[in-house]
Formats: structure tokens, C-alpha cells, sequence
């Protein structure tokens, strides 16, 4: 199974300092499987009612290594930079209710192996998706209650662009494919003391199966393979047992990354849950800990990301943290993985 992957941006809807108009978010996030760098900016349109929102995203995922034969040299394909940018506003309708929209972008971006080199055939998939969010959000608002509360509701609708090609000297073949994605979720949040519980859970409906939208057919394997058995009658009716080994062995790698390469970059999510708490233990220091399961899709398995997140307030316009987080990937059909993700961010007010 590939590396699940995502770059999360999340708007700051807490209070403010009273003087702050403008704040400024820059996080950054690595691990062994991908690095990411997200900025984003809020402007307040309204005092303490209105905000406008805007991020951008960058990330870039580590080369993809396909393995084939025992003794034989893996084979190595380059994953392009994906980027992704959003416009969103957030409204409170008064001093309990808030109402917020959010609009995504992630251009294409195009990935290609080289399957056969007699005859030549490219194989090229292309990678985009567009999406929106809307949101709604209640909380008692008073800071003199020994215990507060609020929750939200949110629904994510998403469309992803899922082509490939195969490409020779004579012809280009397309194959389009789209797939969509509506994702409702909710989440509450108590406050006692200086302790805050929060939970969270969502739900994704897809338009049709997401493993294999995008995916290369048993058709196209079969146009490939004709093409392939040309060149491998012409070996063996020249003797040529050595380039015809060497050419079986590289063609199988070849088709294997050109699977890897096509349809959905991160493994799908079927249903999420994710508790937390999070401990103020001054004006300066706050630290989170967290759990999250992800259930993908039938036949892709689940995940398990233990998270924590230590906050330090500088000044009442700058805090920056530090947050960690364990995944382990429980595939189901090959022995799972564990993954270590690093992420540092600081936020300015002004």
C-alpha cells in the first residue's frame, strides 16, 4: 500500500488579541515518506465577527521504489510537488454561532515510466482535485462558566481528476476518470478549568469504488501485453535469450509502477474518530495529546496515529509549537508500517 499522505490547514477560529487584524500561520512537516510547507494568512474583515482566509500548501512525496525479481535492481520513479490552495470566510452570526466556507484548489500535476522501449510506450497519469467546505459552529461563550462547550457540524464535498495515458510515437490513449467524495463531520469540545476535551468523527461517501477509480484496466494490460509479445516473439526467434529475460523482468517492474502511479495518491478514508485532550498548565504553555482511527475503504485496511502537540505563547501575538505524531498502517493483506511525522509551526498576530 502507498504512503497515506495529506497536508492539513486549519483556520484559527479562537479569540484574538483585540489589537490583532491580521495573523499569520507557516508550518512545516516532514517524515521519511514526505516533506510539506503550508502558509496561510486570516485578515479580519469585521472586529471579532468576520475573518477571510487563505492558505497554500506545498508538499513533495519521496521517490517511489518498485521492486522486482530477487537480485534485480528496484526501479525508481520520481513523484512530482503537489500543490493545493484555498479562499475561505468565516462569520460569526452572533456571540454563540459562527458559520464558515472554505473553496480548494490542487492543479494537475502528471507523473510517467517508461513501460516498453521497443516500441516506445510512455505511460502518464494525472493527478487534480477541486473542492468546498461548509460549516457551522455553536459554543456557550462565556468565560466566567466553570464548564464550556461547543460543537460543529461540517460537510466536505470533494472532485478528483484521476486520468492517465498511454503515449507511443503514433498515438495518444486517454483514459479519463473522475471520482467525487462528500464528507460529512462533527465534533464537540468541553472546557473545564484549564482542561479541554474534545472529540471528532466524520464520514466519506464516494461516487463509486475509490481503489479503483483511475486504475489501468484488465483491457489496457491487454493492448500492453500484445505489444509486448511482438518483441518477445521477435527474442526468441533470434535466440536473443538474455535481452528477452532482461526485457520480461523490466516490462513486469515497468507495469507495476505504472499501477502504483495511477488513481488515488493517499489511501481512502472510509470513517475517522479522533479524541483528544488538551492541558494549559500557564499564561505560556499548553500540550495536546491525541488518538486518531482511520478505517479506509473495504480492502485497504485501517490506521492507528497517536499525536502530541506542545504550544508556547511568547507574547499575546506570537506562539509557536512543536507536534509529533506515531502512525502505524495496518494494511491487512502485507505486514503493517510504522511512520514517524515531525511538524513545527509559529503564528503571528499583528
Amino acid at each position: 500500500m502507498r504512503w497515506r499522505w495529506a497536508v492539513v490547514l486549519l483556520a484559527v477560529l479562537g479569540p484574538r488579541p483585540a489589537a490583532a487584524s491580521v495573523s499569520l500561520l507557516l508550518e512545516a512537516t516532514g517524515a521519511r515518506q514526505f516533506t510539506a510547507i503550508s502558509l496561510m494568512g486570516e485578515l479580519e474583515l469585521v472586529r471579532d465577527r468576520t475573518f477571510l482566509t487563505a492558505c497554500f500548501s506545498s508538499s513533495r512525496s519521496a521517490p517511489l521504489e518498485i521492486t522486482g525479481a530477487p537480485g534485480t535492481d528496484p526501479l525508481t520513479i520520481s513523484i512530482p510537488r503537489s500543490n493545493q490552495a484555498c479562499l475561505g470566510l468565516d462569520h460569526g452570526l452572533n456571540d454563540h454561532w459562527r458559520v464558515s466556507a472554505m473553496a480548494s484548489l490542487s492543479p494537475k500535476v502528471s507523473s510517467q515510466v517508461l513501460v516498453l522501449d521497443r516500441p516506445t510506450l510512455v505511460f502518464r497519469s494525472e493527478n487534480g482535485s477541486a473542492g468546498g467546505f461548509l460549516g457551522i459552529s455553536y459554543d456557550t461563550a462565556n468565560p466566567l462558566d466553570d464548564v464550556q462547550w461547543g460543537a460543529d457540524l461540517g460537510l466536505a464535498v470533494n472532485a478528483y481528476s484521476l486520468s492517465h495515458s498511454w503515449i507511443s510515437a503514433f498515438r495518444t490513449r486517454r483514459f479519463p476518470s473522475t471520482l467525487g467524495s462528500l464528507r460529512p463531520g462533527a465534533g464537540v469540545v468541553v472546557l473545564v478549568g484549564d482542561t479541554q476535551w474534545q472529540l471528532r468523527g466524520s464520514y466519506t461517501f464516494y461516487t463509486q469504488d475509490p481503489l479503483q477509480a483511475g486504475a489501468v484496466s484488465e483491457d489496457e494490460l491487454l493492448v500492453v501485453d500484445a505489444l509486448a509479445q511482438r518483441f518477445v516473439d521477435a527474442s526468441q526467434y533470434y535466440g536473443l535469450n538474455a535481452e528477452y529475460g532482461s526485457f520480461l523482468q523490466q516490462t513486469t517492474k515497468r507495469l507495476m509502477a505504472a499501477d502504483a502511479l495511477s488513481g488515488l495518491s493517499t489511501a481512502p478514508i472510509w470513517f475517522e474518530l479522533h479524541p483528544s485532550v488538551e492541558q494549559r498548565f500557564s499564561r505560556w504553555l499548553k500540550g495536546q495529546v491525541g488518538y486518531t482511527y482511520d478505517r479506509y475503504v473495504p480492502g485497504a485496511g485501517q490506521a492507528h496515529v497517536a499525536s502530541t502537540k506542545w504550544t508556547v505563547t511568547f507574547s499575546g501575538n506570537v506562539q509557536s509549537w512543536v507536534a509529533a505524531a506515531a502512525q502505524l498502517d495496518v494494511p491487512g493483506s502485507v505486514p503493517p508500517k510504522l511512520y514517524g511525522i515531525l511538524t513545527l509551526g509559529v503564528e503571528v498576530s499583528f
